[in-house]
């Protein structure tokens, strides 16, 4: 996360009316280590490339006058995937 992220972040969390008991159990979640961090660094990893991926492919598209997908045709793939 950016620094400018994180700012807006704790802006946020500020503005939260947080009673103390809510207040600690937010502490607590920040601050508590989670055993899937490896498993986090993981999914991070494949979205991260997946998206590389992807931008790379609109670029190369656009380059080279190709028509995109659309999005209701990216999500009617998936449904039917699903459905196989």
């Amino acid at each position: 996360m950016t620094v400018f992220a994180l700012n807006n972040l704790w802006s946020y969390l500020q503005g939260l009316s947080l009673s103390k008991k809510e207040r600690q159990w937010l502490a607590d979640k920040l601050i508590t280590p989670t055993d899937d961090d490896a498993e986090t660094a993981k999914q991070k990893e494949y979205v991260k490339e997946t998206l590389t991926r992807a931008l790379k492919d609109v670029e190369d598209a656009k380059r080279e006058g190709r028509k995109l997908q659309t999005l209701d045709e990216f999500i009617n793939e998936l449904r039917a995937e699903e459905d196989e």
